[in-house]
């Protein structure tokens, strides 16, 4: 397996080994003589999982392989979808999931951390938070997971994400905002 391989897979390439008897590299030369570099996601996936030796992956798996050889093949960058980009970022804090729903969800308690225009457009408690960014055009999906009675996880995912550039920029904007409410809720 190339470096270049082990740095963008999803998947490894034991994995894959002790599933198929191939490394993801030969599974992708294959790919290459099947048409798969002029294909879109969804016909990768289909030619994937329509391989007899791929298939004991499972789909799960294959559609991570699909998504690795799109990366090892410079079809699609990472967190690329069809016409834009996403990204995600989660951070655990210390504190108990309603305290972490409302960090976000109460502005009172958000214009401490993050102070953004934000609209929240649908919510449910301790669960989940559907928001459009204050730019107006990119959206955020924002999850929440109890870990133990004190201890919950927030998964932001930036959504709609114009260009590679800027979806990189809020990768780096969100590590540093979910320290900074880790930090805010466990002083």
């Amino acid at each position: 397996m190339t470096e270049k391989t082990n740095v963008w897979a999803i998947i490894t390439d034991k994995l894959v080994v002790e599933k198929t008897k191939k490394t993801m590299q030969e599974w992708f030369a294959l790919l290459d003589k099947m048409g798969a570099k002029k294909m879109k996601h969804a016909g990768i996936f289909e030619l994937v999982s329509k391989t007899n030796g791929l298939k004991p992956l499972g789909t799960w798996n294959q559609n991570l392989l699909a998504t690795s050889y799109e990366w090892d093949r410079k079809l699609k960058e990472r967190g690329q979808k069809e016409k834009d980009f996403e990204v995600s970022v989660s951070k655990t804090i210390d504190v108990p999931i309603t305290t972490l729903y409302q960090s976000w969800t109460d502005e009172s308690i958000r214009k401490k951390w993050l102070n953004e225009k934000i609209i929240i457009r649908k919510c449910t408690p301790d669960k989940s938070a559907r928001i459009t960014w204050s730019d107006q055009k990119t959206s955020l999906s924002v999850d929440f997971y109890l870990k133990s009675k004190d201890k919950s996880q927030v998964v932001v995912q930036h959504l709609k994400i114009p260009d590679a550039k800027n979806a990189g920029e809020l990768k780096q904007y969100w590590a540093k905002k979910l320290a900074t409410l880790k930090s805010f809720l466990e002083k």
